[in-house]
């Protein structure tokens, strides 16, 4: 069962999803990051499952475009082998900014001044 929970630190907003991503779970993915209040211009995805369904990866693009629409920047962090082959195989981390550690995350966004370095739009 995919479980979540959402920090703030300073300007970055952190999601955090733990369990396994099972059908119908990718909505509650978009649902959750969809319900941000449009002032938090920093996301983190620590996305730290074990599979992703085909249908959670289309949102995760989802939401990285309208983040970047909006003046955003969001980058994933923490991925399991398996989803970095599967985005690897799919070319999509060329599309999505994605760093090892939640830290790393965190630190690349709070830069002031300083855009993501994310990939060229798909």
């Amino acid at each position: 069962m995919l479980e979540y929970e959402i920090k703030e630190r300073g300007d970055v907003v952190i999601i955090r999803f733990y369990g396994s991503i099972g059908v119908g779970d990718a909505h509650r993915i978009k649902e959750s990051l969809s319900q941000l209040p449009p002032e938090n211009k920093r996301l983190v995805v620590n996305l730290g499952v074990s599979f992703l369904t085909s249908e959670a990866i289309g949102n995760l693009i989802f939401i990285y475009k309208h983040y970047r629409e909006k003046g955003g920047l969001l980058t994933i962090c923490n991925i399991s082998q398996s989803v970095r082959q599967v985005l690897e195989i799919t070319r999509l981390d060329k599309l999505l900014p994605i760093v090892e550690s939640e830290e790393e995350a965190v630190t690349k966004l709070s830069r002031p001044g300083e855009e993501s370095e994310s990939p060229s739009d798909m």
